[in-house]
């Protein structure tokens, strides 16, 4: 007999998804499981089923060498049914549900099923741990006490494997954050001093013939846009400064908001004039906005670049500290931004 629908079908099928467990590897805490079930109730056959949409998918199996059967053919898309209640089916043969069942007159034979339902913290019936045998027998009342004691640990297994899939996905999403700037969503003053020590010890460890370049970069006239229009005005204006350094440069290289309206990139150099072809880009990429733009003010940055050679050993430090100095001589030499 193929076995009705739960009526809260979608809801225990979006249950059973969330656990993201359906077509995993074995794992030691599932079968250590369905040993002791199978132990326990003498059986030589015990599994941890989850039913999904259109079968039943073994999670830890004993006895049986198939990891899944269709769920029109399962017992326990039956047992589901009864939650929280274990389902015993003492002979399959003289059970109107199973007498015809594919696996009760061909392989696995299967005559004697007890079934304890995988119950969610939210009333949901995931699947069973379940015990089969090829020939009719009765359990004892604490053998399914047993059986539902494991099935409890069950449930609470894939609970503890939830929430550890979920806290590690809080975390590298929290790790992710401390290292990019929440405005421009470029790398932060962090993220670029992690990422540009790594490419540094790269760099120098295999002996390029090629040099790194490092720009600190500051955005001239913040504190007027600021002023005059406002300080989300001054937020767009920043975001678009990131923008137009994400143009100029290579998906590859280091670009960060270092703080305040100071951005700082490293980048290798490809073919060593890369000072005045990124110069050239950059000047033209902020014309090009500034035509376009609509804007009453004109976006402008000052800038120091310094090239890195193979030998230099400076930190990370040592080399921000020269290109901000560069920078600063530029800022000095230029105007205030006319507005």
């Amino acid at each position: 007999m193929k076995p009705p629908i739960p009526k809260d079908e979608e809801n225990r099928i979006q249950a059973l998804h969330r656990y993201e467990i359906l077509d995993t590897p074995s794992e030691q805490e599932y079968d250590d499981v369905i040993l002791l079930a199978s132990q326990i109730c003498g059986t030589p056959i015990a599994l941890i089923s989850l039913v999904d949409e259109d079968r039943q998918w073994f999670k830890a199996k004993i006895g049986l060498d198939v990891s899944e059967t269709p769920r029109d053919l399962a017992f326990c898309a039956h047992a589901i049914l009864d939650s929280p209640e274990t389902l015993v089916v003492g002979d399959a043969l003289k059970d109107k549900r199973f007498a015809n069942n594919p696996l009760v007159i061909g392989d696995p034979k299967i005559r004697f099923y007890a079934g304890a339902p995988l119950i969610t913290p939210d009333n949901q019936a995931l699947g069973t741990l379940c015990v089969i045998d090829r020939k009719p027998r009765k359990l004892t009342e604490k053998q399914i006490e047993s059986l539902q004691a494991l099935a409890r640990q069950v449930t609470m297994q894939m609970e503890l494997r939830r929430t550890s899939a979920l806290l590690q996905s809080a975390n590298e999403k929290l790790s992710q954050l401390s290292l990019e700037d929440a405005l421009t969503e470029l790398y932060n003053r962090r993220g670029f001093l992690v990422h540009t020590k790594q490419q540094l010890r790269l760099f120098r460890s295999r002996r390029l013939d090629r040099g790194l370049w490092l720009m600190m970069a500051d955005m001239d006239g913040l504190k007027e846009i600021n002023d005059t229009f406002g300080h989300q005005e001054g937020s767009l204006a920043l975001v678009k400064i990131g923008e137009i350094l994400q143009e100029t440069f290579r998906e590859t290289d280091v670009i960060a908001r270092f703080g305040g309206d100071e951005f700082t990139v490293l980048f290798i150099d490809i073919d060593n004039e890369a000072g005045g072809t990124v110069s050239e880009r950059l000047e033209k990429n902020l014309e090009v906005y500034n035509a376009n733009s609509g804007k009453i003010y004109k976006l402008s940055i000052s800038y120091g670049l310094i090239s890195i050679g193979v030998e230099d050993n400076s930190s990370i430090e040592e080399l921000i500290n020269q290109a901000d100095k560069l920078m600063y001589e530029q800022k000095r030499s230029k105007k205030k931004l006319n507005i």
